[in-house]
């Protein structure tokens, strides 16, 4: 065999060996991760009641709320990540609690509140730029959407309760400050997309319902460690 025809074959064959020898560093390099922190959501969503003792009015609660995250996925090649996230808000309007069940007789003397409970699946992409990452990325998932209406009209409690499964989609982008190999510091914003439903219920025969079937954006900033091993 020349010395040709031998680099013929080893020219053929390179190909299959850098494959292989990229491969176990490529393994290497797929790692689980896991990040929690906190957020301040913005609902826009003016919750307006209406039923016979209601008189048709307004709470809003479109202001910014802090609530709680965590997420778990996995990293792909030091870029891409992929996880499943769950989160916690509670919201409720300014009326003075104490005047509930007080036999003031306002009417309505009343709390609106809605807890809500995202669970999501992420996409994330991240361009690093030495210590100082920018990152960019999508969400889908369903939403918990509970909604509560508490009020004192004429002289006795009336308490409504209802819940919806929502669907939510969006985007997301920020910047990650690595702080050493396993932790990192993300900050960043998002905005999901819902699709909101009324909500309501029957207490001695009263029908009282909240709120709008309607489509809106829930904008969010949010910061939050995470540790990747």
């Amino acid at each position: 065999m020349t010395a040709k025809s031998t680099a013929k074959i080893l020219m053929r064959f390179l190909p299959l060996l850098l494959i292989a020898s990229v491969l176990p560093a490529r393994a290497a390099v797929v790692s689980p991760f896991i990040r929690a922190g906190v957020d301040y959501s913005k609902p826009n969503a003016i919750e307006e009641v209406r039923g016979a003792n209601s008189d048709n009015w307004k709470d809003k609660l479109d202001g910014w709320k802090p609530g709680y995250f965590a997420e778990i996925g996995l990293t792909l090649f030091d870029s891409h990540t992929f996880g499943l996230e769950a989160g916690y808000m509670k919201i409720s309007d300014s009326v003075d609690n104490s005047l509930i069940g007080s036999g003031t007789g306002q009417t309505p003397v009343a709390i609106t509140e809605k807890t809500q409970i995202p669970i999501l699946l992420n996409y994330r992409y991240t361009l690093g730029l030495g210590p100082v990452g920018l990152y960019v990325g999508a969400s889908v998932g369903m939403m918990s959407d509970k909604a509560g209406w508490k009020a004192d009209v004429n002289h006795a409690i009336e308490n409504y309760k209802d819940s919806n499964w929502i669907g939510l989609y969006g985007a997301t982008a920020g910047v990650v400050i690595k702080l050493g190999k396993t932790w990192a510091l993300d900050v960043g914003a998002r905005a999901l997309a819902s699709k909101e439903k009324t909500f309501s219920d029957n207490v001695e025969d009263e029908s009282v319902t909240i709120g709008k079937n309607k489509l809106y954006w829930r904008p969010n900033v949010r910061a939050a460690l995470s540790c990747r091993w």
